[in-house]
């Protein structure tokens, strides 16, 4: 089993418990002057400094490791559609691509649909648990049918001898020997292409954001719509570090323009883009995650360059008419990926500064906590959540980059 996901603990009973289980406001709002795009959203008071300090909350259920590997690899993505079905993608063996599912009994491996070391399958993304769609580090993508992959493309993809490894076997996982599948062939892709962000709001309206890998890089926006892959034009100067998708016409961009953080919405048939509240004091902003919700919820996280050598940390939030500060972040910890707890509220993980049990954060809309998290890594760095929607079960993958070859993929549960 070197190099593999291992089971260290089993997850039915904890499951079971979570019962049947994808994604409020705070106080201290301060009216903000309408502005263009959907719903006029406004400008709000800007983010402070941190100044929380996050208080441990000994009632709160621990986080529970359930897989971890050997050597060499990294969870990056997840999803969780129900307690019994959850999807996670990442590397083992110093860069081998896994893909993993979850059936409430077990975590099974499922064949990849392109079988080189090379291919990073970097983002799992869905509208719903019947458009799942996986997609690489050089932005091709594969959406599940339910026994196997089939290939979408993606921009400037072309199917190529690389490609033509087999899907997943009708019970959509790999065989011992990894070579299980219909052997319907893959698509090349662009090799000069650098994937940061997809989002599914359908299964004939899907978006990719990036960079190019040429030098200069440029930024680029993809958009499949049932038959191909275009690419909208972008304004000017703009890059966009990563979507939100709640529906075909509802979708978010986030990243940054002319040294400042940028949001855009899309409604359908245009992006407009949305009033940012800028950051007193910075010398420029960029968002680097955003998480749609609902309509009336959705939330940022950005870095504020206050000087060469600070950087500082923001949450914004959406509460349907515009964004506005969501309090202060905590300190001690650099927050990396976020999910919505279901009651307007939000989990938040990343890579603690010298205070290993600070790894993932609660917001309740007021103030953040922290629970117990697994020991076993050294620098825990978490690279996203999921949480599903019909409990409580809460999902967080990552690795410890630090270490380079001797990182561990692993997967941790909440409920």
């Amino acid at each position: 089993m070197s190099g593999r996901l291992v089971t260290i603990v089993t997850l039915v009973a904890l499951l079971a418990a979570c019962g049947t289980a994808g994604r409020s406001s705070s106080a201290g709002e301060t009216p903000g002057t309408a502005g263009p795009g959907r719903g006029s959203p406004g400008v709000t008071t800007a983010p402070r400094a941190p100044v929380a300090s996050p208080s441990p909350d000994p009632s709160a259920p621990p986080w529970t490791q359930t897989e971890v590997s050997e050597w060499g690899g990294s969870m990056t993505s997840a999803l969780a559609f129900a307690a019994d079905d959850v999807w996670a993608a990442g590397t083992v063996d110093e860069g081998e691509a896994l893909i993993t599912h979850w059936d409430g009994r077990a975590w099974r491996e499922v064949a990849p649909p392109v079988r080189r070391r090379e291919v990073f399958f970097r983002l799992l993304a869905a509208s719903s648990r019947d458009d799942l769609w996986v997609f690489s580090d050089d932005g091709r993508a594969w959406r599940w049918t339910g026994t196997g992959w089939a290939a979408r493309g993606g921009l400037g993809g072309t199917t190529g001898a690389d490609g033509t490894s087999g899907t997943a076997g009708t019970n959509g996982t790999a065989g011992p020997d990894r070579t299980s599948g219909t052997g319907t062939s893959g698509t090349a892709g662009s090799g000069g292409l650098w994937l940061r962000a997809a989002a599914v709001a359908g299964p004939r309206d899907v978006w990719t954001a990036g960079t190019t890998r040429s030098d200069p890089a440029r930024p680029f926006l993809g958009r499949w719509d049932g038959s191909g892959w275009s690419e909208p034009p972008l304004p000017p100067g703009a890059e966009v570090n990563d979507l939100g998708a709640l529906s075909p016409r509802d979708v978010w961009a986030v990243g940054r323009s002319g040294g400042q953080a940028m949001i855009m919405h899309w409604a359908g048939e245009r992006w407009d883009p949305v009033p940012a509240p800028p950051v007193p004091g910075a010398r420029g902003a960029v968002l680097d995650r955003v998480l749609a919700v609902s309509p009336d919820e959705a939330w940022a996280l950005g870095t504020a360059e206050v000087s060469d050598q600070e950087r500082r940390q923001f949450l914004l939030r959406w509460d349907g008419s515009r964004w506005r500060e969501a309090g202060p972040l905590p300190q001690g910890t650099r927050l990396t990926a976020v999910e919505s707890d279901g009651h307007g509220g939000l989990w938040a993980g990343g890579e603690s500064r010298g205070a290993g049990e600070r790894t993932i954060l609660h917001f309740d809309g007021a103030g953040w906590t922290y629970g117990r998290t697994p020991g076993t890594q050294s620098g825990p760095v978490v690279n996203d959540l999921a949480r599903s929607p019909d409990g409580d079960l809460v999902v967080a993958v990552g690795g410890n980059p630090d270490y380079d070859e001797d990182s561990e993929a692993w997967v941790w549960t909440r409920h």
